[in-house]
């Protein structure tokens, strides 16, 4: 009898229930799917930003290639090419980083992280545009050699921009489809702004354009809107916000 009070043995009860019995042979059906099953493949911390990356730069890379390049950059100085690119290039990585690669130990990208190094990358090119830009008198093209206004000429590179920045939002979106975080958008914004740098680094080699005016208006103003294209488009579910820079994409290129 148990210690409850009750009027049955319990091992009596499990004797004639099957419960203490010995457990059943596992089906083979069950053993086949055991033995077919493969260790999941983990993702890789630097895995996505390295593939998008890599798909991304193909375009600005053919642009380079073909050409042609601005008629100044041979007069330009040397300094400030190294400084431009640089200051470019540096804003692509870290936003591109801070969008797609998680800290160490983390499995999503921080979205506080993503807003604050993208905005800070932002703002740096934007003061070496505002400040340090350089033309050669004689050399470097104005807007009006091309029939352009200051404005013509603006909307011209936002478009350069937005173009190579819809590639890198394309594949960014893809790979982060199952991946997006709470605070999602700050994300899309360092993407948005990471594409926008690169379009940015291009227009550093093949826009004639020198003026300040120009380089913020254009070059800068290009990258904060791919910024926030890319804040916005991480509001909507992946399979619309790919198939809305696709069509963004095509409607640039026609």
């Amino acid at each position: 009898m148990s210690s409850g009070g009750k009027d049955f043995d319990e091992r009596l009860l499990g004797e004639a229930t099957g419960v203490d019995g010995p457990a059943p042979a596992p089906s083979p059906e069950l053993m086949r799917a055991v033995g077919g099953m493969k260790p999941v493949r983990t993702r890789t911390r630097f895995g996505a930003a390295a593939v998008v990356a890599l798909v991304g730069l193909i375009g600005p890379a053919v642009a380079l290639a073909r050409g042609p390049l601005r008629r100044d950059l041979a007069a330009l100085p040397i300094a400030w090419v190294i400084a431009a690119v640089t200051l470019w290039g540096g804003a692509f990585m870290l936003s591109m980083v801070a969008a797609l690669v998680p800290r160490r130990g983390d499995v999503l990208p921080a979205p506080s992280r993503a807003s604050l190094l993208s905005g800070a990358a932002t703002a740096v090119v934007a003061l070496f545009a505002l400040l340090a830009t350089v033309d050669v008198p004689g050399v470097s093209m104005l807007p009006v050699e091309r029939g352009w206004t200051l404005f013509q000429s603006c909307v011209h590179c936002i478009g350069t921009v937005g173009k190579v920045a819809a590639v890198f939002l394309i594949a960014g979106l893809l790979a982060l489809r199952r991946l997006v975080p709470v605070g999602g958008s700050r994300v899309g914004m360092a993407l948005g702004a990471a594409g926008g740098a690169m379009g940015g680094l291009l227009l550093v080699f093949i826009c004639p354009f020198a003026t300040a005016a120009h380089v913020v208006g254009g070059h800068v103003v290009g990258m904060v809107l791919a910024a926030a294209v890319g804040a916005m488009l991480m509001r909507v579910t992946a399979r619309y916000a790919v198939a809305i820079a696709l069509l963004a994409l095509m409607l640039a290129t026609a």
